[in-house]
C-alpha cells in the first residue's frame, strides 16, 4: 500500500467516524494532529534552512546564505499550503451539519477563524434569512499557549467591523449579522 492510498484510507476511516456525532475532545485532538502534521513538519524544514541560511551569512558565504534563504521561503509557502489544507479538512470535520447559524471554530488557527467568520457572516448577510444570531464556538484556549487566541481574535475582528455581538456562554459568541435592505 503505497503512503497516498494510506493517506486516503485513514481519512476516509475518520470522515466515517465522525460522520454523525458531535466530537470528543480528544478526536478533535486527533483530527487537528492528522491534518496539521504534514504542515509542521514542513515548519520544521522552514527552521533549518533558516538556521543554514543565517551560518551560511555569518560564514561570509552569500551564495549558499542566498540559497538556503530560498528554499525556507519555498518550504514555507508549502506549510502555508498545508496548513490552508489541513484548516480546510479540520473545518469540515468540526462543522458537519448544515446549519447555517452555528460556526464552530475549534482546531483553527486565529487567521484561519476569521476568515472562516468572515466567509459565514457574509452568507448569512447575502441570504437575507434573519430569525437569529449567529452562534460561534471559538473555545476557551484550553489547548493555546498562554492566552486563549481564537476568543480575542474573534472580539477584535468584530469589534473593529461593528458588529453587535455578546457572550453566551463560556467559549461561545452570538453575532448578530448586519443586514442590507434590498429596493
Amino acid at each position: 500500500m503505497t503512503d497516498k492510498s494510506l493517506s486516503l484510507w485513514r481519512t476516509r476511516i475518520i470522515a466515517e467516524m465522525m460522520d454523525t456525532r458531535k466530537l470528543s475532545e480528544c478526536e478533535l485532538d486527533d483530527v487537528y494532529k492528522f491534518h496539521r502534521k504534514d504542515a509542521q513538519k514542513m515548519i520544521r524544514t522552514v527552521s533549518q534552512y533558516s538556521r543554514a541560511a543565517n551560518d551560511a551569512y555569518r560564514r561570509g558565504d552569500c551564495v549558499s546564505g542566498h540559497h538556503y534563504s530560498l528554499m525556507a521561503q519555498e518550504a514555507q509557502f508549502v506549510a502555508n499550503c498545508l496548513n490552508a489544507r489541513a484548516a480546510t479538512e479540520i473545518f469540515k470535520s468540526v462543522n458537519r451539519t448544515d446549519d447555517l447559524w452555528r460556526l464552530d471554530l475549534h482546531g483553527l488557527h486565529a487567521n484561519e477563524a476569521i476568515r472562516a467568520l468572515q466567509c459565514r457572516l457574509q452568507q448569512i448577510e447575502l441570504s437575507g434569512q434573519r430569525p437569529k444570531p449567529l452562534e460561534v464556538i471559538t473555545g476557551r484556549g484550553k489547548h493555546s499557549r498562554g492566552a486563549p487566541v481564537i476568543p480575542a481574535a474573534v472580539t477584535n475582528y468584530l469589534k473593529e467591523c461593528r458588529y453587535r455581538f455578546y457572550e453566551l456562554r463560556s467559549g461561545a459568541i452570538a453575532v448578530r449579522p448586519k443586514f442590507v435592505e434590498l429596493k
